[in-house]
């Protein structure tokens, strides 16, 4: 797991808001610091060297996210497999 940063505040439309100093693709998996899955990357802005990241959290009530305003969240440093579509095999 590697950490992507500390929960600033939480929009209005109820996205997770945190600073980090990397940038993460869209759509992988957000951690909590005992392994839980908390979200999804939402989108990035901001300046590049320290960009904001919103996170579309998994939970549905907006006010229980307040609480953990400060928490580290983390992604996972392995590549998330895609299921998809197999490939035909030439005979």
């Amino acid at each position: 797991m590697k950490k992507l940063g500390k929960i600033s505040h939480i929009s209005n439309r109820g996205r997770v808001i945190l600073r980090s100093d990397k940038t993460p693709g869209f759509g992988l998996a957000v951690f909590t610091e005992d392994k839980k899955k908390f979200g999804t990357v939402y989108d990035v802005f901001g300046p590049t060297k320290e960009p904001f990241i919103s996170v579309k959290a998994y939970a549905k009530n907006p006010k229980n996210l307040e609480n953990r305003v400060g928490e580290t969240l983390y992604i996972s440093s392995k590549p998330i497999k895609k299921w998809g579509r197999r490939k035909r095999r030439k005979k």
